[in-house]
């Protein structure tokens, strides 16, 4: 009886949050805990996440990336490539890219409006994994205005 409910209630719970979620081409967003999170997948299970907490000012806003089912290894550098440009951003401690510093937050505006005007995406992380991701409906999921960086977040009149 306990596992009946149990799995009625997951059932349940993942029909709630499924209904939250908007799809857009390969592009998605949902809200979950006060955070919108932009998302997209590719065929191998990779992951490409834009969180946003306009609020939270410790990791709220970070792109968490994941290859092979791992995130980049912590302190190290990834090469983020859209549309042939090649940007070096930061890993940090956890293993995300913040935007806690002034030039993380510089870094992640920059790459929201080239998510968003951009045709291709590819990630490869220090130890040499790499995937590449649709941006098809990225424009349309991604508002316009760049989500609150952490580092704005904590120095508001900055």
């Amino acid at each position: 009886m306990i596992s009946r409910f149990t799995s009625v209630f997951l059932a349940g719970a993942m029909l709630s949050t499924a209904s939250l979620a908007d799809t857009i081409g390969k592009w998605n967003r949902g809200e979950i805990n006060g955070f919108t999170r932009y998302w997209t997948g590719n065929k191998e299970g990779a992951s490409f996440v834009v969180w946003c907490h306009p609020e939270r000012k410790v990791n709220g806003t970070l792109l968490h990336i994941e290859i092979g089912g791992h995130t980049p290894t912590p302190n190290t550098r990834i090469k983020l490539i859209m549309d042939q440009e090649i940007l070096e951003l930061p890993v940090n401690a956890q293993g995300y890219i913040d935007s806690g510093c002034a030039t993380c937050s510089d870094s992640f505006g920059y790459v929201w409006h080239k998510l968003r005007a951009s045709h291709t995406l590819a990630v490869k992380f220090h130890d040499n994994r790499y995937a590449g991701f649709s941006l098809r409906g990225a424009r349309q999921i991604l508002p316009g205005p760049v989500c609150p960086t952490d580092w704005q977040k904590k120095n508001p009149n900055s």
